[in-house]
């Protein structure tokens, strides 16, 4: 089974850094790997199907009905156009979208918001004048940065916040990594606007045409019923957990009160992130085959012990650009658990490192990958490799210090 395992887990992780080269998205190669999983009996199907963690899967269901009604309803297009009309001048407009896209990757996760945005970048660009290559960069950045803040701003917070056993975890979260977070967005403004400085330099403001401006198509009435209802969940997050009842209940009432009320249904419900849902359901499969076989107990041994912050911030940092923040999450859960003296603000130090791994290559998340495929296919520049790590690690170090001087001072 040991033997069985690790030839799965090298096909699967070969499969995911070798995506570039492949096409082939990491959905896809997870939950093929998951099935090899059943496939060569290191785990039986009444396993894979017991390994699969509902609540987390029908939570991002909810969380993507949000995220593509936000898309359906062209909220997210309208308000791009509203940044540009207000600000008009590409280094604000690069502020912004990289604040924006930053809080509202804790709202429809970092996935959700690096999609929906990525081609109205493309069309901001064309209609400033500028290359996209600054934006998608502040988009890339951005989602990574802010998403730190919830349990909901991506996969791996999510997997932690359910899994951990943290007490009232979007509390927990917000408490702690809110004020990091916004201060690494405006570092991380500073440090992009003097990368890109020549490429935002224009001799006037931006000129909106009239015809432009009609071209937003936002359905008011889905738009704003979906951020009402998006307001109240949030509420209910914060609420829920402070009586510990149960997270999901409330996403759920609230999604499925937006599907009931909403005519466009069925759009949303084709828009929504099914990729992501497989790719999790094959990582829940894929993980339970490496439990059982006891790879986990074999790797421990050569992993620093997750007794500090420092050191479980750099494992996660450098191991979720080989095996991807989100495996690596599943895989690394069990060996905390597993360590005695494991504090909140170690699952919190597990929960950043693997989240801003994303701003060291472009494996290190798959929203990058998402960004990337989705500006190619627009007739977009993607990101090169080595060009992207030019460009993150710069804010990743400032980003990974202040983080973990902050975690350090509630320690």
């Amino acid at each position: 089974m040991l033997i069985s395992a690790l030839i799965v887990m090298v096909i699967t992780y070969c499969l995911i850094i070798s995506r570039s080269i492949t096409k082939i998205p990491p959905w896809a190669s997870m939950f093929f790997g998951g099935i090899l999983m059943v496939i060569l009996g290191i785990i039986s199907p009444e396993e894979a199907l017991q390994s699969i963690n509902l609540d987390v899967i029908l939570f991002l269901i909810t969380l993507f009905t949000f995220a593509s009604a936000l898309e359906v309803s062209g909220f997210l297009k309208f308000l791009a156009y509203k940044i540009i009309e207000k600000f008009k001048e590409p280094r604000k407009v690069l502020f912004y979208i990289l604040l924006y896209s930053g809080l509202l990757s804790n709202l429809v996760t970092n996935d959700g918001v690096s999609a929906s945005w990525t081609p109205v970048i493309l069309e901001l660009s064309r209609m400033i004048g500028v290359s996209e290559v600054p934006f998608l960069y502040a988009l890339a950045v951005g989602v990574t940065i802010g998403s730190v803040i919830m349990p909901t701003g991506n996969p791996q917070n999510l997997l932690i916040a359910l899994e951990s056993g943290i007490k009232n975890p979007f509390i927990t979260f917000t408490i702690y990594l809110t004020l990091p977070s916004i201060i690494s967005l405006i570092i991380a403004y500073f440090i992009l606007f003097r990368l890109f400085r020549k490429s935002l330099s224009l001799p006037s403001g931006i000129n909106i045409k009239k015809e432009e401006e009609e071209k937003v198509d936002f359905d008011r009435r889905l738009g704003y019923l979906t951020l009402t209802l998006l307001v109240v969940t949030i509420i209910l997050f914060f609420s829920l957990s402070f009586f510990k009842i149960d997270i999901l209940l409330g996403s759920l009432v609230t999604s499925s009160i937006l599907l009931l009320l909403t005519e466009k249904r069925r759009d949303i419900v084709r828009r929504m992130d099914w990729p992501t849902i497989l790719f999790f359901i094959g990582l829940f499969i894929f993980t339970d085959g490496v439990l059982k076989s006891g790879i986990i107990q074999y790797l421990s041994n050569f992993l620093p012990p997750p007794d500090s912050v420092a050191s479980i911030m750099i494992v996660s940092i450098l191991l979720s650009q080989v095996l991807s923040n989100v495996p690596l999450v599943a895989i690394y859960i069990p060996i905390m658990i597993s360590h005695s003296g494991i504090t909140v603000v170690d699952w919190l130090a597990l929960a950043a490192g693997s989240t801003i791994a994303g701003n060291f290559t472009i494996l290190g998340a798959a929203s990058n990958v998402i960004i990337s495929e989705a500006s190619e296919s627009r007739g977009g520049k993607g990101f090169n490799f080595v060009e992207f790590m030019k460009y993150t690690i710069p804010i990743l170090i400032p980003n990974a210090i202040i983080i973990y001087l902050f975690l350090v001072l509630f320690r």
